[in-house]
């Protein structure tokens, strides 16, 4: 009996040491195989980062560097934008793989984003408000897998940035809105807060907020307007409020008598009733006139300006949002 059990133990041992010989196989195949992949997945976020950095700087690319332009209303620059893209993508602070990219590891493209279809269509024109660049990674190596003669592996990323006219601005905008008529680069305005048939701007407030003068004096002593879009509604008003163009002047001089703003546009030359926002405008106020009559505002219309709070999708009236990922 005692021989039968050691014959059973030695046949038995055996198996299972081919048993777990077989198991330590599979076992270190399957972490040969979860070290290949987390790899892999690691070069491709790497290549999703340096995309992303490219297009977000090719974005930035299609407009001047230097902003506010004061006078002009530049086309995109298309090929300021794909050398940036490029640079940013290839630059040696985003390493893929261990290793810089190379231009030919790029592809950059400057086009259109259609917000409404999500598209994007190629090609530079005054219409240009995007950048999308592709990265390439050939020849990546597996940490294991090669062993078992598994080929050299391939990734690609994409990323698409936009820098576009504003549709949408942030909170604590001043309660004065402009005549789209009177949209020119470079132009000096006075605009006459008093009862005209061609105005050339005016108070306004966002519903359901109503066009008086607390509600003007709390958008410009605390910021109080709300966010607005193209095509909020807003109430319209062209009276003359000596204590809000007082409190406009306190404010003016707060910032040393020059006060560069982003304004709502609205098409009408008539402001005592509500009109939907068209786009929005860079307006720089330089005098309040609160004490002799015509009361009003002297400033000047920007051509560009770069806004943080600002969202892209807008007409081209001036006000730029920043570069932004939309993929």
């Amino acid at each position: 009996m005692k021989k039968k059990w050691q014959d059973f133990w030695e046949q038995s041992s055996g198996i299972v040491a081919v048993t777990m010989a077989l198991g330590m196989v599979a076992f270190l195949g399957s972490a040969a195989l979860a070290l290949d992949i987390g790899h892999l997945l690691s070069v491709k976020n790497e290549l999703q980062r340096a995309a992303d950095a490219g297009a977000l700087a090719g974005a930035r690319g299609l407009w001047p560097n230097t902003l506010p332009i004061t006078s002009s209303n530049p086309p995109p620059d298309c090929t300021t934008a794909q050398t940036r893209a490029l640079n940013a993508t290839t630059n040696a602070g985003n390493k893929v793989d261990g290793a810089a990219l190379t231009s030919g590891d790029v592809t950059v493209q400057v086009g259109r984003w259609n917000y409404q279809t999500k598209t994007f269509t190629s090609g530079c024109s005054a219409n240009t408000n995007a950048v999308n660049v592709t990265v390439q990674k050939n020849g990546i190596n597996h940490l294991f897998a090669q062993i078992l003669g598994k080929s050299p592996a391939n990734q690609t990323a994409t990323a698409l940035a936009v820098m576009d006219f504003a549709q949408g601005v942030g909170k604590g905008s001043l309660p004065i809105a402009i005549n789209a008529g009177y949209v020119v680069p470079g132009q000096t305005l006075f605009i006459n807060f008093s009862p005209d048939p061609l105005d050339n701007g005016g108070w306004f407030a966002k519903p359901p907020d109503g066009a008086n003068a607390t509600i003007f004096r709390d958008y410009i002593n605390y910021g109080s307007c709300p966010p607005l879009q193209v095509g909020d509604l807003v109430n319209l008003s062209n009276s003359q409020d000596t204590s809000v163009l007082q409190d406009l002047k306190a404010k003016l001089a707060e910032h040393g008598g020059t006060w560069d703003l982003v304004m709502p546009v609205v098409n009408t030359n008539n402001f005592n009733h509500s009109e939907p926002i068209v786009g929005f405008l860079p307006f720089r106020i330089t005098g309040v006139t609160d004490s002799s009559n015509p009361k009003g505002v002297t400033g000047t219309v920007l051509g560009l300006v770069e806004s943080a709070p600002a969202q892209p999708g807008g007409a081209n009236y001036g006000v730029l949002a920043p570069p932004k990922a939309v993929n």
